[in-house]
């Protein structure tokens, strides 16, 4: 009886310890989400106005810059947002689920691209080495403070590969914040803007994407069939379209944060709860078992009594 009673000490003083430490996580996510959501929040609307501005300058003017030309989508370069820790939950899985359910996409192709791959986060740098998966680069996760300055190496790298004839399409492949309960794994095409068979089959990928629910119901406000420049297209094109290029990144990598921390947040909540249910259980057990021990020792010195005044 002792040592049951010590083992389920023990047991509830770990289990305190437990919950004190997913408690303090959860706070910590809590305040990280909040500065994350709130900069993923204020800089959406201007994102999705300049995607949609790019999407129609695109289909108004085709070919007028290396990003508004369409190209047979030979070699896809995909950039995979992903925590560097674990503890978020089923956010990962769902993000790899949709990663793998993409390249079975291109797979099905009868004429399927080379694929390679840009991972920035480790927990998604570890799922393409398992899967074999071409990495070309791999950066941070950059979720504790994200700037605007942390992309710029992987704007470089998309770009002069796009450029350069590296590769024909860019993808970007994040997770999209909807609230502290819901985060939606998202792909988008990146480069070129134009419309493109790839744009397509990721529609149809997922086709319940907020994003593309809130762009398609604001392009019929933005369709035009000209666009004029001053001074000039080459001028404007030029200074423009990469700086928006920069801001798409920049949101999806803030969108990915934000989804971390809430789906951390969120995990260590319920592993707190789980804690105090177990303590709860492991408290009533104990003072059963302690009850009863107390009640046979009574048993035992009644038996005793009644044996001796028996005598």
């Amino acid at each position: 009886m002792a040592r049951g009673l010590r083992d389920l000490r023990r047991k509830m003083k770990a289990i305190r310890s437990t919950r004190q430490v997913t408690k303090a996580m959860e706070l910590v996510a809590a305040s990280k989400m909040r500065r994350a959501t709130q900069s993923a929040v204020q800089l959406r609307r201007y994102a999705l106005t300049a995607w949609q501005i790019l999407e129609t300058l695109a289909e108004a003017n085709p070919g007028l810059h290396p990003f508004l030309t369409e190209r047979p989508p030979q070699r896809i370069l995909g950039i995979l947002f992903s925590p560097d820790r674990g503890l978020c939950g089923s956010l990962s899985a769902q993000m790899f689920r949709m990663v793998m359910q993409y390249i079975a996409k291109l797979q099905a192709i009868s004429a399927p691209p080379e694929l390679s791959f840009v991972a920035v986060g480790k927990k998604g740098q570890q799922f393409l080495l398992r899967n074999r998966q071409t990495i070309i680069a791999a950066f941070p996760a950059f979720s504790a403070h994200p700037q605007f300055r942390d992309i710029l190496p992987i704007v470089r790298l998309a770009t002069d590969s796009f450029l350069g004839g590296q590769c024909d399409s860019v993808v970007l492949l994040y997770p999209d914040f909807i609230s502290a309960l819901l985060q939606e794994p998202t792909s988008k095409v990146l480069l070129p803007f134009s419309k493109t068979s790839l744009k397509e089959m990721l529609d149809d990928l997922l086709p319940h994407k907020k994003g593309s629910l809130e762009s398609g119901s604001k392009n019929q406000e933005l369709r035009v069939s000209e666009y004029l420049f001053e001074p000039s297209a080459d001028d404007i094109l030029r200074q423009i379209l990469p700086q928006l290029t920069e801001v798409q990144i920049y949101q999806a990598l803030l969108e990915a944060v934000a989804s971390e921390h809430s789906a951390r947040m969120v995990a260590m909540r319920n592993a707190t709860e789980n804690a105090s249910d177990l303590l709860d259980d492991l408290t009533l057990t104990y003072n059963i078992t302690r009850q009863a021990g107390i009640t046979a020792e009574l048993a035992e010195l009644s038996a005793s009594k009644a044996a001796l005044g028996g005598d």
